[in-house]
């Protein structure tokens, strides 16, 4: 059985209405970066919800580095908790699943490859 991945994240909403953040996951014991570009351009729209271009990337043991773009869609579930989903642009389609709340204005939670049951 593949090892299930599960990771951290935040993300903060600039003032382009984008996203920048940080993850880290149980693959690795790194931090990496992260960003975000809004699909749609609104600067009125001061929540995380939207459709989103993620980019993100990560190095391996042997030193390689990986980058990986995904489609990311985040739906508030309440004012103050959202949920997230990842389509990695790949052959397969991988996708990932999370949640995350507010603090302080940013965007704070878990993701992992598998749905809950």
């Amino acid at each position: 059985m593949a090892k299930k991945r599960i990771g951290r994240f935040y993300f903060k909403l600039t003032d382009s209405k984008n996203l920048i953040g940080e993850f880290s996951n149980s693959d690795d014991k790194r931090i990496y970066a992260e960003s975000a570009d809004r699909k749609i351009q609104d600067t009125a729209h001061k929540s995380f919800d939207g459709v989103y271009y993620h980019t993100w990337g990560h190095y391996y043991d042997n030193g390689d580095f990986e980058g990986v773009v995904a489609k990311l869609e985040i739906k508030a579930k309440s004012p103050n908790i959202f949920t997230l989903e990842w389509e990695i642009q790949n052959d397969k389609k991988d996708k990932l699943w999370g949640e995350g709340m507010l603090c302080d204005g940013m965007l704070i939670g878990d993701y992992r490859d598998f749905q809950n049951p």
